[in-house]
C-alpha cells in the first residue's frame, strides 16, 4: 500500500495522544517502478478501488488486530475498533476503541480535531478543503496517518498500489464470511493480503500486513463489517464539541530530519 510502512499506519493517527503523534517525518516513497502484478490480482483491486471511488458517501466499521514488539521481542497483540463514516469531498470520521484507545478524528471541511478520551485532551488545526488534501497534510506536516487511509482517497488505486513490486491472486478464499478474491502483494519492506468480496459488490473484506522492516516481522489485520455505501448519517456527526472537562493541546509539526515512527 501506498503508505503500508506506516499503518502499520493504518491506526497511526490515534496511537498516541494528538500532542504526541508528530513522531518523524513519511517514509520517502520507493523509487518508480513498473509493478508485476497478474491480471488475476489487478481487477478485483480495479474493481474495489472503482466502487469505492464511486460512491459519494459511505460507512464502514473494522477489527483491528495488531501485534507490537516489546524491547525483549516479547510480540503482543492488541485488538481495537474502527467505526468510520465519509461524505465526499470534505467530510471525515473516525472513532477508535478497543485495547488502550478511545479516540475520535473528526474533519469537517475546515478543520481537524483529533481527540484522546482516555487522557481527556483534543487539538485542533485548520485543514485543507479536501479529504485527499487533509490526509496527505496530516502525514507530509504532522506524521499522522488516519486509519485506513489508503481506501479512503478519491483514488485508493493511487494510494494502495503506489509501491507494489508484486501481485497475484492466490484463491477464492473466505473472509468476513463471503467469498472474496484473496491477493497477495510485496513491497520492500512488508508483504500484505487483500480479501475482495466477489460479485457485484467489490468491497474490500480485510487487509493483513507483514512488516519486515522491524523486529520479529509483526502483523497487523482489519476484518471490514458493516459497510453502506448509502449511508443516513447522524446531524453532528463531522463536528466536535468537548466535554467541559477535556483540555485542549496543540498538535506538534515534524522536525526537519524526524522518522515516523
Amino acid at each position: 500500500m501506498g503508505r503500508i510502512l506506516l499503518i502499520v499506519g493504518l491506526l497511526s493517527c490515534l496511537a498516541a495522544a494528538p500532542a504526541q503523534a508528530a513522531t518523524g517525518a513519511p517514509a520517502a516513497p520507493e523509487p518508480a517502478k513498473t509493478a508485476d502484478i497478474t491480471p488475476e490480482a489487478a481487477a478485483p483491486v480495479a474493481a474495489m478501488c472503482g466502487l469505492l471511488a464511486s460512491r459519494p458517501a459511505l460507512a464502514f466499521a473494522a477489527e483491528v488486530n495488531e501485534e507490537h514488539v516489546y524491547p525483549n521481542g516479547q510480540i503482543v497483540e492488541l485488538t481495537r475498533f474502527a467505526e468510520v463514516a465519509l461524505v465526499r469531498p470534505d467530510k471525515l470520521h473516525i472513532r477508535i476503541t478497543g485495547d488502550e484507545r478511545d479516540r475520535v478524528f473528526v474533519y469537517d471541511g475546515t478543520t481537524v480535531t483529533v481527540a484522546d478520551y482516555d487522557r481527556g485532551v483534543y487539538a485542533v488545526i485548520d485543514a485543507p478543503g479536501t479529504i485527499d488534501a487533509t490526509l496527505t497534510m496530516l502525514a507530509e506536516k504532522y506524521g499522522i496517518i488516519a486509519p485506513l487511509t489508503d481506501l479512503l482517497y478519491a483514488d485508493p488505486c493511487k494510494e494502495i498500489l503506489a509501491n507494489v513490486r508484486t501481485g497475484d491472486c492466490v484463491g477464492v478464499h473466505t473472509a468476513a464470511g463471503v467469498a472474496c478474491d484473496h491477493m497477495v502483494f510485496t513491497q520492500k519492506n512488508a508483504d500484505w493480503q487483500l480479501w475482495v468480496e466477489k460479485g457485484k459488490a467489490a468491497l474490500p473484506r480485510k487487509v493483513g500486513i507483514t512488516d519486515k522492516g522491524i523486529m520479529g516481522w509483526p502483523q497487523y489485520s482489519a476484518v471490514f463489517t458493516d459497510w453502506d455505501l448509502t449511508p443516513r448519517l447522524p446531524a453532528g456527526l463531522f463536528s466536535f464539541t468537548p466535554a467541559k472537562d477535556m483540555r485542549r493541546i496543540d498538535f506538534i509539526p515534524l522536525v526537519a530530519g524526524q522518522e515516523t515512527k
